[in-house]
C-alpha cells in the first residue's frame, strides 16, 4: 500500500475573535497539513442546553456557540495568510446559496488562492436552513442539479441555457 499520496486536513473553525483564528491558520499550516476545512454554518451545531464548559471546553472561551463568521470571506482570510495549503468548503449547501452564486464564489476565491479552493458541497441539514423560513425540500436531487448547473458554468465561457426543476438559467455566463 503506498501512502505516499494520502493527504491530511483539519477542520478551521472561525469564532471571535478573529485574530485568533489567523494565528491558529498560520499555524496549522506551519504544522504541514495539507488543507483546511471551513464549516458554512449560520447557527452552531451546539444546543444551548449544553453550552457551558462543564461539558463543552470551547464554552469557556467563547460565550454564543452561534458567533459563527461567514464561510466565503474567511476563505479569503485564510488565503491571504497562507502559501501552499488548499481550502476547503466544509461544506457547504444549495439552500442558501444559488448554484451560479457558488460558481462564482469558488472561482472568485481559487483565483485569489492562486488555485487552492476546494469546493465541498452537500445536500444540506434541515437544522441550518428550516429556523431561517427556508424549506429544506429534495435536498439530493436539489444537490444534483446544483453540481450540473456549477459545472456547466465553469466548463462554458458561451452564454447557457439550462431549464431544471429547481433552476433556471437564461443567457448567464
Amino acid at each position: 500500500m503506498d501512502i505516499n499520496n494520502v493527504k491530511i486536513g483539519i477542520f478551521n473553525a472561525y469564532t471571535p475573535p478573529f485574530e485568533s483564528g489567523i494565528r491558529t491558520t498560520k499555524a496549522y499550516e506551519k504544522a504541514g497539513f495539507d488543507s483546511l476545512w471551513v464549516p458554512d454554518h449560520i447557527m452552531s451545531w451546539y444546543p444551548d442546553a449544553i453550552w457551558n464548559s462543564d461539558i463543552v471546553n470551547l464554552a469557556s472561551v467563547l460565550k454564543n456557540p452561534h458567533d459563527l463568521y461567514n464561510v466565503f470571506p474567511v476563505m479569503a482570510i485564510i488565503a491571504n495568510n497562507t502559501k501552499k495549503v488548499s481550502i476547503g468548503t466544509a461544506v457547504t449547501e444549495t439552500f442558501r446559496h444559488h448554484p451560479a452564486l457558488l460558481a462564482h464564489l469558488i472561482i472568485t476565491l481559487d483565483h485569489i488562492s492562486k488555485g487552492r479552493m476546494i469546493l465541498g458541497i452537500g445536500f444540506g441539514e434541515g437544522e441550518n436552513v428550516t429556523p431561517y423560513g427556508i424549506k429544506w425540500e429534495k435536498p439530493v436531487s436539489r444537490l444534483e442539479e446544483a453540481i450540473k448547473i456549477i459545472k456547466l458554468l465553469w466548463e462554458h465561457d458561451k452564454k447557457l441555457d439550462f431549464e431544471g426543476k429547481f433552476w433556471k438559467l437564461n443567457d448567464a455566463v
